[in-house]
């Protein structure tokens, strides 16, 4: 399952580049000349290669397939796909965004960071359980004093 779209990518970071990256990774038939992909398929693989590297992490966490997917791993997704297109030509901000993000799906599959979501997938409410904490009452109270007070 993806936890992103094209579009997310591209309203994440600038068309024209990932563009450029996906062209970069079209493979051409030697005997047509045609390409064996589009730029397309290429950006859904990246998306995808991402999406089950994010699995492998909230799986142990929450029941897979996800129903709604939370913000979070859509830009967990863009951040990885985004990483797996310009593998070879990476920038240290990409590399530091890749990194941040595996931080934190190691910290979700760790239990230490929640993504808001309950073990069967489905958004924990707002509000949620609530302590309650209620007293016996004053010590010193006049009724309890005794002639104390």
């Amino acid at each position: 399952m993806a936890y992103a779209t094209v579009q997310d990518v591209y309203s994440r970071y600038s068309k024209t580049v990932i563009n450029q990256l996906a062209d970069s990774k079209i493979d051409i038939d030697e005997a047509t000349g045609e390409p064996l992909q589009t730029r397309e398929q290429i950006i859904s693989n990246a998306i995808l290669d991402a999406s089950a590297a994010i699995d492998g992490y909230i799986s142990g966490r929450v029941s897979l397939p996800i129903d709604k997917i939370p913000a979070v791993l859509v830009r967990a997704a863009c951040v990885l796909a985004y990483y797996n297109l310009a593998d070879n030509v990476a920038t240290e901000k990409a590399e530091k965004d890749k990194d941040d993000i595996i931080r934190f799906l190691e910290k979700v599959a760790a239990g230490q960071i929640s993504l808001g979501l309950s073990i069967d997938n489905s958004k924990l409410d707002e509000v949620g359980e609530v302590a309650v904490i209620t007293s016996a009452g004053s010590v010193w109270a006049r009724g309890r004093s005794r002639g104390f007070i």
